[in-house]
Parts: structure tokens; sequence; C-alpha cells
């Protein structure tokens, strides 16, 4: 099993991935610029994105690498496989979508700097209701989704996610297995919109989470490891 680097959505940071990387041993979670430990800025393009992670793959790893991306995370990584063929083996994209355009609410809340727009995307990002004490994992994200609202990140990354119109195209180009994994009940990126990657890429699996939503990386955490584990163990 090559190594793993997980890539967050928009919004986000490493922890999003704290369910991952602490069941592969083999793994790491990055931070994007401008979100979490980063010193750089945001961008807000996705392929800017994918060239930055196309130089971190290569400092962080002496061989192949398994990509795996959440939502705007899912664009990048396949961005990044597509521009670097001879360094990624394996494609996993958790909650994708051939487009991924924003509601105009919550780009011009994002805009604004507004923490409204935190609020937004935590509750349409999750599938279960929130009852009693947060668990840790929804304190972090919803605290990564206020430091990015707060400081710019969240808007740059939505502008990110709604001006991409390459996907279909990019994912034409990609050469490696790759996994899809979606969320039945998503409302962000819904499982029809990744038909047409699904289509695209020479060698697509498709794997529906059961009541899933679109944080299945945290909400769903054993379904999506086992089911990494079972498309990296038969390739």
């Amino acid at each position: 099993m090559s190594e793993i680097i997980f890539v967050h959505g928009a919004g986000l940071d490493s922890r999003a991935w704290v369910r991952q990387t602490r069941f592969f041993t083999d793994s790491v979670a990055v931070d994007l610029p401008g979100h979490g430990g980063s010193a750089t800025a945001a961008l807000d393009d996705v392929t800017d994105y994918a060239k930055w992670l196309g130089e971190e793959i290569r400092k962080l790893s002496a061989g192949p690498v398994t990509l795996a991306g959440h939502s705007l995370g899912c664009l990048i990584v396949l961005e990044t496989a597509a521009r670097n063929p001879d360094f990624v083996d394996h494609l996993v994209l958790i909650a994708a979508s051939a487009a991924m355009p924003v509601h105009r609410e919550l780009m011009a809340a994002a805009a604004e700097k507004d923490p409204a727009a935190a609020a937004m995307i935590l509750k349409w990002s999750l599938a279960q209701p929130r009852y009693g004490q947060p668990k840790s994992w929804v304190r972090d994200i919803e605290e990564s989704f206020v430091a990015a609202a707060k400081g710019g990140a969240l808007a740059m990354d939505l502008v990110a996610c709604d001006s991409y119109a390459d996907a279909t195209k990019t994912a034409a180009a990609v050469q490696c297995p790759t996994l899809l994994i979606l969320g039945e009940r998503d409302i962000m990126t819904k499982p029809t919109a990744a038909q047409p990657l699904a289509a695209a890429l020479k060698d697509a699996r498709i794997v529906m989470i059961e009541n899933g939503g679109h944080m299945l990386p945290l909400e769903n955490a054993a379904a999506v490891n086992e089911t990494i584990t079972l498309f990296l163990g038969n390739p």
C-alpha cells in the first residue's frame, strides 16, 4: 500500500482527516495554503492549489502515493493526479462532484468574512442532527470554518470551487485507478453530480455510503476507512 496524502475541503484543515491519519499509519494530512498551520496565503484557483500540492508531494514522499481528497480537495487531487501521472498510483475522491457551484448566500457571507458563512456550511455538511454536547471533531471543524471565514480563506476556497470547470476533462487524463466515495444524503455534492467524473475516468469505482452526508471522513469514518483499505488492497 502506497503512502496516502489526504487533502481537505473548503474552509477546513488537516484536522478534518484525524480519523483517517490515526487509522492509516502510512499517511499524512496536509494544510492547504492559508489553512491550519500553513504560513502562506490561501489561493482561489484549483490549478494553483494543484501546482502547490504537486511540489509538496515530491517533498513529502520518496515514491508513488495515493492522493485522497474531500470536496474541494477532490478537485485539487484530481488535477494533481492528471499533472503527475508518474507519482500518483491511486486516487480517492470523497464527496466528489464534476462541478461545485456555491450557493450565492454562502458566497456573499464568506466574501464579507461573516462567521454566518461558517454556520451555514457546517449545517449543510452534517447528515446527523447535533444533539447535546458536540463531538470533538465537530468542534474542530467548526473552529476551522470560523477561522477560515474570518481570515478570508473560506471565501477564496468557495471561489475556487465555483469557478473550476475542467473536472470532467481532467478526469479523462487521469491514468490511475480511482475510488469515488459518495454520501447518499449529501446535499452539498449530490451523488448524481459525480457521475460525469466516473464516466470520464479510465478506471473508476463508486461506493455509496448509506445515510452519509457531506462530511464523510468524520461522520462515517469507519465506512470510509474500510472502503479505502479494500480499494488499496485490491487494485
